[in-house]
Order: structure tokens, then sequence, then C-alpha cells
């Protein structure tokens, strides 16, 4: 394979690893891209070698096991890759499913970026169900290393990831944060005298008008609560704050962006659910796998989109989404590799911003 003898230099710069790995990932990331789905079998059957089907497998599942590496190289990758230096919206958010009767549950932070997630870390949970405060907290420190809490606008997450404690840690590390809280959550500095549901501030408004940073008091946390409801919906979105946003709910909209990555990750891409993986350490690889694969792929539909804009069909969406159009056009380029060297080198440029952190 020696067109992908420059994308071996980047990533040996970038990775601790040793050649025989850096190739084995390398013939994954192809095969990946190429066949859209994180099956081994599928993966191994295009693995550019003269091996046998049957010892590529086997290659593909030893990379997964036996070493580890440290999953934060990602961050200032991201970072380089997209230019984002400041004013960083933060989403926390979950997705999960079963393989038999085994709970696969990542915990992921992704960066807002134009409409769409981009993924900087991500940990794969031991059981099924809601995280710990603990593990949330273990999480964002991890993150807050690479990025630093003054470039951070906002961190945003769903009615899932609420609490004392957690609320206790994001004001200590001062954090400027926008979460949405459930109806029936108590709050005091609604009516006086009284702790209430804070949904009877909203219930207090005759007209129902948007109500923006009315300060309250949350599990002893002095906070502000801002609540609207679209047309519509069922109910209205109720979020607090630990600082006046000039429009909290248009802000915390902004959260659905990780869903759409949630969608690229699986049935739009590369259907992570198909791994019949479900050790956490091998699942956390994989997502390394996937998220190089993913930026690289946005990146370079950003770059063709901008080339030459994607038609807008009749009921007014996009006839393709920027990463689709990456990935289709690099897989394209894959299948024909020997007549698109050129190409191909180019897209493998973008990833020189991959650098190990000295």
């Amino acid at each position: 394979m020696h067109y992908t003898s420059e994308l071996q230099t980047i990533l040996s710069q970038s990775l601790n690893w040793n050649k025989a790995r850096i190739s084995c990932l390398i013939q994954i990331l192809q095969a990946l891209i190429c066949v859209r789905t994180v099956n081994l079998t599928q993966i191994a059957a295009f693995f550019k070698s003269s091996a046998k089907q049957e010892s590529s497998y086997r290659r593909a599942r030893r990379f997964f096991s036996g070493f580890s590496f440290d999953r934060t190289v990602i961050i200032p990758m991201v970072l380089a890759l997209f230019s984002l230096k400041k004013d960083l919206i933060l989403i926390l958010d979950r997705t999960n499913w079963k393989w038999g009767k085994t709970d696969i549950n990542i915990m992921l932070i992704s960066i807002a970026y134009k409409g769409i997630g981009i993924p900087i870390f991500w940990l794969v949970l031991s059981t099924g169900g809601s995280s710990s405060t603990a593990t949330r907290i273990r999480v964002l420190k991890t993150v807050l290393k690479k990025i630093g809490v003054g470039r951070i606008k906002a961190f945003l997450a769903d009615r899932e990831f609420i609490g004392e404690a957690w609320f206790r840690f994001l004001k200590k590390q001062k954090i400027p944060f926008i979460i949405r809280i459930k109806q029936n959550t108590l709050s005091s500095g609604v009516i006086e005298g009284a702790q209430v549901p804070i949904i009877a501030l909203w219930n207090k408004g005759a007209k129902k008008q948007p109500v923006l940073n009315h300060p309250v008091v949350i599990w002893g946390h002095f906070l502000y609560v801002s609540i609207s409801q679209a047309v519509g919906s069922k109910e209205p979105m109720i979020v607090v704050s630990n600082y006046e946003f000039p429009d909290a709910i248009a802000l915390y909209l902004r959260r659905w962006e990780i869903e759409t990555l949630f969608s690229c990750l699986k049935t739009r891409g590369f259907r992570m659910e198909d791994t019949h993986m479900t050790a956490p350490d091998r699942i956390e690889k994989l997502l390394f796998v996937l998220a190089i694969g993913f930026v690289w792929s946005y990146k370079l539909g950003e770059i063709k989109a901008a080339e030459n804009p994607i038609k807008v069909k009749s009921h007014g969406r996009p006839a393709k989404s920027i990463f689709r159009l990456g990935l289709d056009w690099l897989r394209s380029t894959l299948a024909s590799i020997e007549g698109k060297i050129g190409e191909f080198l180019w897209a493998v440029s973008f990833l020189k911003c991959f650098k190990l952190e000295r």
C-alpha cells in the first residue's frame, strides 16, 4: 500500500505505536470508510493484504485488545482541524443499545460545530442506565486538562445530567453551563416563602411568555432559570444556568447537534451498533477509529461543499449531509485508488494537524 505511506508517517508522528499497529489502524480505517460498518468480518474482507481473510480478521481483533493509549490525543486534532480556539460549546450525552443481553452504554462529549457535534472524548460505562456523578466529573476533568475552562462558552446537557453534587462541581470549576431540568424540580424563588416545582413559574404567566434568567435556588444552588415552549411542543423546555446568558434556550437547543453526530456514527454512517464487541476498553478503541474516520470525512465534506454547494431539495433540506459528502468522496477515492492517488494524498494532508503533544 505505497499510497498510504504519507498517512503512516503522519500517524506515526502522532501516536506512540509500533509500525505494525499503525499499519493495522490504517487498514481498519480504510476498510471502515469503504464498507461503512464496524463489523470486523466485513472490515477484514476489505484489508489490502495477501493474507487470508481469517488472518486479517484475527489481526483486526488483536488491534482492539492487548494495549492501551491516551484517547485524548484526538482533542488537539479536532481543535486544529476545525480551527476551534475559543467560545467552545461542549455537549454531554449518552447513547446505548444491547448486544444480546449485554448493555453497550457510551457517554460522550462533543463540541458543537455548525449543526453537528464533533467527538472529543468518550467513556464506555460498565453498566446500563445513567452515569454516576463521579464518572461525569472524571470525564469532564479529563477534557478540561486539554482545553481549559477559559475556552468554554457553554456546557450543555439534558435532564439526565443533574444533581446537587454535579452542579456544585460545575460551579466550583466555573464552567458556564445550561442544563435542562425536570418540571417537578423543587425550587425557591418562585413563590415567596415556599419551595415549589419549577413549572409553577411557567404557570404563573397567563400568556405563557418566555422566562429568561429568573433567579431561583435549586438544591441549595443559586441559578438562573429560562423557560420557553415551541409551537407544537407538548411541554415547555426548562433550563438552568449558573450565568445570565442572553438567550439560554436558543443556546441549549444546540444540544441536538450531538444527536446528529450519533446518527452519523450509527445508521447514517458507520453503523456503530453492528459491533459484536462488548468489552468497554475495546469499544473505546473502536470509537477512536470512528472519531478519526468521522472528523476526516466531515472536514473533506466541508471543503467539497464550499467548492460545489450541496443541492437543496424541494422540501428545503440538502440532498446530502456534509458528513456523507465527505465520506462518499473518500469511499470513491479509495475504490479507485490507483487512478486517484493524488486526490488521496490531498485528503491525507489534512491530518497533518494530528500531532502528539510533547
